[in-house]
């Protein structure tokens, strides 16, 4: 094996190794340490190539879509609002397709297929033995092995499984690629049928209602290629049927689910949002930025305590989210190139192939095929584990097809005359592009230190941390408003005018570079009413002091034309009212927050305050009543950091006032 080839090996090893590690790849850290790996194979592949005099890339009947794909990610990189939030999600997607034409290009021979295909085999059962131990002897209601999400990790366990359950319904063969070194039949079939009941239970023990249908999905795929449609049906029923009798961790979940999670069965509504969204926006709001855009598109949840209380930072379905965030064209350009690999599938399935060629290319289809069928349920390729198994699967199903037409001349030849220039110019690149990368991944970890100083009270070094992050990368709005709310908070505690300047002026500046984000909108109204200094305004307003305050209601206003349905921002515009003196405008925005959100009490508190103060008794009664019996109702929930913010007043004050003027009356 040349070194080419060791280094290929090595580095889909330690994708597929490293991948699901850090919470299935969603970190930063292992954001930058994937992209950097991509980076090391590509250079390695130019050193070859320019040694060799010639560089080859695989003409493949899929690069006109992946060009136009990339063509428009670029496009909705440029035009984005937020660039920077864009330009990450461009260069993953530039990475995932190096890293497909690097896959094809090695896989230049069937015996590789089995290699990486063996590697997915390993790395799913030993995520498996892990979810296992996780349920089992730890007792974790649904166990995510090092996944964030366990609805992911079944997804990635389905890949395994397809593989796996199609080289066993082909059957043992001595010499096939999952018999080596040369296996007896007995313990072939022991270790085969051993590790797919692993795949099965820690799927299962996952709970997860779109793994379980992306695993029927694969196991129907398989089963009617090898068997036919009526088998594969059968199966397919006696499956169901099974799932229906007997009991299981999932069964319990989906008849409870709709009870003690409304919001898990919401997709519909969350689909209906993104629709909406593509109707809007045609063209797409630019990539990476549908979490900022959902809350004008936001539904409520009856049942929970906060009713628009979650903001959906994907709509649960990549497909949807491709059209929301790139266009529709970017959509059909992803399904085309979809048709496309599952046409070489087919070909390859046609073609005359050893019994463990076709155990493994109906695997992998089979895999591909419940990654696909997921993405549809869940916003599962924003993993990045999960992403790469995809770009996996295509590169094989595509390396497949080239391995059953050589001699069709399936590949460009670039000739190279000049080594130097051509090693000078890959040289810079690489460097350029890793120093990029690098640039990021460091700024991530800078500004999560400095974050952790600052929770701890160090504030002094958080801030000279959070500067030394904005240095590494200024265009991310995130870092801006970290370092703003820290200045914030030492504006609050000392009062010292400069510290408010220099909020006013990181708050503005993440505004600027994200204007879709509502919250930092919220943040910069804070900074306002916190320098009106309202301790102080038992005494009257002076002119600065309303000036404060109706800066900070023309940013709420701001805030609410990007979430039209946040209470708290309807309700800090009544307070401001309120303390303005508008007692009409107040008693509007406080009715319109109560409407919005029937337990959101502090807005109710707010209203009958209004009502005690304008002699409306009997209304200031009702109120107090509902606080009481909405607290009461909901004592016993179990409650998240947002619903207690909602329930959480004190009423004593109110009853006081309220029994005051009724007596006085």
């Amino acid at each position: 094996m040349d070194i080419l080839s060791s280094i290929s090996l090595l580095v889909i090893s330690a994708l597929m190794v490293f991948s699901p590690l850090q919470e299935g790849g969603t970190t930063h850290p292992a954001q930058m340490i994937i992209r950097l790996l991509i980076l090391a194979w590509l250079g390695v592949a130019l050193i070859e190539g320019i040694r060799a005099g010639r560089l080859v890339v695989p003409k493949l009947e899929i690069r006109y879509v992946v060009l136009a794909f990339l063509a428009l990610a670029a496009a909705g990189t440029i035009f984005s609002p937020y660039v920077h939030q864009s330009r990450q999600w461009l260069l993953m997607i530039a990475g995932y397709a190096i890293l497909f034409y690097l896959l094809v290009s090695f896989v230049d021979r069937w015996e590789r297929v089995g290699t990486v295909t063996t590697i997915i085999v390993l790395m799913g059962a030993g995520e498996a033995v892990w979810a296992i131990v996780q349920g089992v002897a730890w007792n974790v209601l649904r166990p995510s092995g090092t996944f964030f999400n366990p609805n992911f990790l079944a997804g990635y366990l389905t890949v395994s499984w397809a593989i796996l359950l199609s080289v066993t319904v082909y059957g043992y063969r001595k010499g096939g690629i999952l018999s080596q070194p040369p296996l007896s039949p007995a313990l072939w079939w022991v270790g085969a049928g051993t590790t797919l009941c692993i795949l099965l239970v820690a799927i299962v023990l996952t709970q997860s209602r779109g793994g379980m249908v992306a695993w029927l999905a694969a196991t129907m795929c398989v089963l009617t290629a090898r068997y036919g449609l009526k088998v594969a049906g059968a199966g397919a029923g006696t499956i169901l049927l099974a799932a229906i009798l007997f009991p299981t961790p999932l069964k319990d979940r989906v008849l409870a689910e709709h009870e003690q999670n409304p919001v898990s069965y919401a997709r519909w509504q969350m689909w209906q949002g993104a629709v909406a969204q593509m109707t809007d926006h045609p063209f797409g709001i630019g990539l990476g930025l549908y979490q900022y855009t959902y809350p004008l598109y936001a539904f409520p949840v009856e049942g929970e305590i906060t009713r628009y209380g979650k903001v959906a930072h994907t709509p649960h379905n990549d497909y949807l989210q491709i059209g929301v965030e790139m266009g529709v064209g970017a959509l059909l350009v992803f399904l085309t190139g979809i048709g496309l690999v599952v046409r070489e599938l087919m070909q390859v399935f046609r073609a005359r192939l050893l019994r463990w060629q076709r155990s493994l290319i109906l695997g992998v289809g089979g895999g591909g095929i419940a990654l696909l069928v997921h993405a549809a349920l869940d916003s599962s390729l924003r993993e990045s584990a999960l992403a790469i198994l995809l770009v996996l699967c295509a590169g094989l199903i595509v390396s497949a097809a080239r391995l059953t037409n050589r001699g069709t001349g399936a590949d460009h030849i670039i000739p190279i005359r000049s080594r130097l220039l051509w090693g000078m110019s890959a040289a810079c690149l690489l460097l350029f592009l890793s120093a990029e990368v690098s640039r990021l991944g460091m700024a991530w970890l800078t500004f999560d230190a400095a974050s952790r100083r600052a929770a701890a009270g160090e504030t002094d070094a958080a801030i000279q941390g959070l500067k030394q992050a904005i240095a590494l990368d200024p265009g991310k709005s995130l870092y801006h408003h970290g370092l703003g709310s820290v200045y914030a908070r030492a504006f609050d505690v000392s009062r010292d005018k400069e510290m408010f300047q220099l909020a006013y002026a990181e708050f503005k500046e993440a505004i600027e570079l994200n204007p879709l984000d509502s919250r930092l909108l919220g943040l910069l109204a804070q900074l306002y009413v916190s320098a009106a200094h309202p301790a102080s305004l038992s005494r009257g307003l002076d002119e600065q002091q309303q000036a404060w305050l109706r800066a900070a209601l023309r940013v709420y206003e701001r805030a609410v034309r990007l979430a039209p349905f946040s209470a708290p921002y309807r309700y800090e515009q009544a307070r401001l009212h309120w303390m303005l003196g508008e007692r009409a405008a107040a008693e509007e925005q406080a009715r319109e927050a109560e409407r919005l959100e029937p337990n959101f009490l502090p807005a109710r508190a707010l209203l009958a305050q209004v009502w005690v103060d304008a002699g409306r008794i009997d209304d200031a009664k009702h109120e107090l009543h509902e606080i009481q019996a909405r607290q009461a109702r909901y004592e016993q929930w179990n409650k998240n950091s947002i619903d207690r913010v909602f329930l959480n007043v004190d009423v004593r004050q109110l009853r006081a006032a309220v029994d005051e003027k009724r007596l006085a009356g």
